[in-house]
């Protein structure tokens, strides 16, 4: 029996692929996108019965060195908290420090399951024109009935793969680890005159949120 109409590389059970083809597109901040379901991406039907170890093994597998690419399963409650506290604070600012000893601002708005990540500049000129550098997607498709979510981040140059996963780290943090950082998201979106910049690169600082080292190289 054909599972599937064109091979591509991904995680296999025998003569099983689990993954679809998928057409890249390029879109702006408000764009609707390829992708935007799991079911785009995997056979999901093939995986209904899978334990989550397996899921999470098929999906961090596929992702392991496909350039472009970062990926995570994240808890279901972890993935809780992000969506309720970003359906109230949708719109936040992060810093990206350079080798330079410099920084870069990026912007970020997160609609429904998607978060898309610019430049603080590009944003300012082009709103929602703004082409997004990063766009994370959380498929919830297995959350319910296996308590995980799947993450794929999708970014592109001048990002790095260790910038992006830099990225996905402050989001994590601001948004659901520290309680005391998200006070800076509440006030960016709800008393933006009280948002201090200053408090946000004093946060680079953090041992917690220090960028990785390498900003070569693909990272899973």
């Amino acid at each position: 029996k054909q599972w599937y109409q064109r091979r591509v590389r991904g995680s296999r059970v025998g003569s099983i692929s689990f993954y679809r083809s998928l057409s890249a597109g390029r879109v702006g901040l408000g764009n609707e996108i390829p992708g935007h379901t799991l079911d785009d991406i995997m056979k999901t039907e093939l995986l209904k019965d899978a334990p989550a170890e397996q899921v999470s093994k098929i999906w961090t597998d596929y992702h392991v060195n496909k350039e472009g690419f970062v990926s995570a399963v994240v808890p279901s409650l972890h993935y809780a908290e992000i969506e309720a506290k970003g359906k109230l604070c949708p719109r936040f600012v992060y810093a990206v420090p350079k080798d330079n000893g410099g920084f870069d601002m990026v912007y970020s708005e997160i609609h429904q399951h998607r978060i898309s990540f610019t430049s603080l500049e590009a944003f300012k000129a082009l709103q929602a024109n703004a082409p997004p550098l990063l766009e994370i997607f959380h498929y919830v498709d297995f959350q319910q009935t296996k308590d995980i979510v799947l993450m794929r981040g999708a970014f592109k140059a001048p990002f790095t793969s260790a910038e992006a996963v830099f990225l996905v780290n402050q989001l994590q943090m601001y948004y659901r680890i520290d309680p005391e950082r998200f006070k800076l998201v509440h006030t960016f979106n709800h008393n933006p005159m009280f948002f201090d910049f200053n408090e946000l690169i004093k946060n680079l600082d953090s041992p917690d949120l220090k960028k990785p080292a390498s900003q070569s190289g693909e990272t899973e």
